[in-house]
């Protein structure tokens, strides 16, 4: 094993160089007046929390909170269905489904939602298909579907995979116990998939919540998440000011960082053998 170590030697610098160091400057930036366009002496400072005040940051946190809620109840109405209905399929039938759910995550994320971006326009292909005219560009219905259409294999694939393993001859011990396949549902097979359930949530939920491309492209920037404010803090404002935007995306940043953290080790705690950790 000691002769091994020197193959995590390069895995290691990349950790520290690119999240490591990173993640350093993002707190000193969120805790300071630093200016990263002109590099000097600081103080430490605690003003940047004033920014949880603005009415702009508080909307796009409400927004987060509000789409990446419904967005990951949608998920779960279809997705729980879904993998229960893979995970009784013969490993053929299963095998060829799974790679049709797969093979579109292969491709860029933002192709795909340009993708949905042009279907909602009203001159798509459904439109000369179907006959079918409707515009849900700028739309919150239009952002919603696009959510639930990026992150809904994250909630099918973690609730898959703890199903799959479920042991069929509990089930049938239910059955023989008298117990409908309702009790056995309710009694039985959900609460063993409550580990993948509450994996499929916090990985359904938390991309939902910081995503900026997804309503910058389909909602044509009329819904903001907290994602577009970061971006407009690191990128729009950052660079035409003196840089303090940036400390205000940090602090932000910082507060994702922390619950992104927190929902980590919820799954550790509920899947303590890493079986829906994707």
């Amino acid at each position: 094993m000691k002769r091994l170590r020197v193959y995590s030697v390069p895995y290691l610098g990349w950790m520290i160089l690119f999240i490591l160091i990173p993640s350093l400057l993002l707190i000193v930036l969120a805790f300071s007046d630093l200016n990263l366009y002109n590099v000097g002496v600081f103080d430490l400072t605690l003003s940047h929390f004033q920014i949880f005040a603005q009415d702009q940051v508080v909307n796009a946190l409400w927004n987060s909170l509000k789409y990446s809620i419904v967005t990951t109840i949608i998920c779960f109405a279809i997705g729980y269905p879904v993998a229960f209905y893979l995970s009784r399929l013969s490993e053929k039938k299963r095998k060829i489904l799974m790679a049709l759910m797969i093979v579109p995550l292969w491709s860029n994320m933002l192709l795909r939602i340009i993708a949905w971006e042009k279907i909602f326009t009203p001159e798509s292909i459904i439109s000369d298909v179907f006959g079918i005219s409707f515009n849900l560009l700028g739309s919150e219905l239009g952002v919603l579907i696009g959510l639930v259409a990026m992150y809904l294999p994250f909630m099918i694939f973690p609730i898959f995979s703890v199903l799959e393993k479920l042991d069929s001859k509990l089930i049938e011990a239910a059955s023989d116990l008298g117990a409908s396949r309702v009790q056995t549902f309710f009694r039985v097979i959900f609460p063993l998939s409550s580990g993948g359930v509450v994996s499929g949530v916090i990985m359904t939920m938390l991309p939902a919540m910081t995503s900026f491309v997804l309503p910058a492209r389909i909602g044509l920037g009329n819904i903001n998440l907290i994602g577009n404010i970061i971006e407009s803090k690191f990128i729009k404002e950052g660079l035409g000011s003196s840089g303090q935007s940036i400390n205000d995306g940090s602090i932000i940043s910082l507060l994702l960082m922390v619950f992104s953290v927190l929902s980590f080790v919820a799954i550790t705690r509920v899947d303590k053998e890493g079986e829906t950790v994707i």
